[in-house]
């Protein structure tokens, strides 16, 4: 069954949480939205439908399908605007499952869910998550399982990019300190790093 996802914010942190929707089949497709020409053109690139545009803007949700969706990912840098994209979105389709990602403070995830998010990934808590391995469940597709958990780099992944160790990769940890994935400060991997990886999967599994 054909199973249609957007992702609003081509970031690389939008496209692991879109990995794991593909690796755990609960997407078959997507379309991107961004108002970016670079990552526009990367979509093309990439062989991804891409919709250029603001991602609150009506008209381009509705040409990216956002309507008939059965996943929205909010992956955008600004936590303002991702409430506001989050609403919006959830008032043109009240039955999508809406994950937000990238959103800084805990303090907004209360209010990002009142305005519609299932599934919230909080930047700060990412540590805690891997630490202890707890398990995020979207309460409207009970199905699906989502787990934020660190491992050690492989012997053959280290002198590369995160970027090169699949798409499952959040972050580095290094000498404590969490990196996103898309800092050009991680640089190279080390024998010590860690990384920080998503999964999705059916709860039971």
């Amino acid at each position: 069954m054909r199973s249609h996802a957007v992702l609003i914010g081509y970031s690389a942190r939008g496209r692991v949480v879109l990995s794991a929707l593909y690796a755990g089949g609960h997407a078959t497709d997507f379309t991107v939205v961004d108002s970016d020409p670079e990552r526009v053109a990367q979509a093309g690139v990439d062989g991804v439908r891409a919709v250029a545009g603001e991602g609150w803007r009506l008209d381009v949700l509705w040409s990216a399908g956002v309507h008939t969706s059965d996943h929205i990912v909010v992956a955008v840098t600004d936590d303002a605007l991702a409430l506001r994209i989050t609403s919006v979105v959830r008032s043109l389709n009240e039955t999508t499952t809406i994950t937000t990602t990238l959103v800084h403070s805990t303090q907004l995830q209360e209010l990002i869910e009142y305005l519609g998010a299932d599934h919230v990934l909080v930047a700060e808590r990412v540590g805690e998550w891997a630490l202890e391995m707890d398990s995020l469940v979207c309460d409207q597709l009970p199905e699906l399982e989502w787990s934020v958990l660190e491992r050690p780099v492989m012997h053959d992944e280290v002198g590369s990019s995160p970027l090169e160790c699949g798409n499952d990769v959040l972050a580095v940890v290094r000498d404590g300190q969490r990196i996103w994935i898309e800092n050009p400060e991680v640089g190279e991997l080390r024998g010590d790093d860690k990384l920080v990886v998503l999964s999705s999967g059916p709860v039971g599994d």
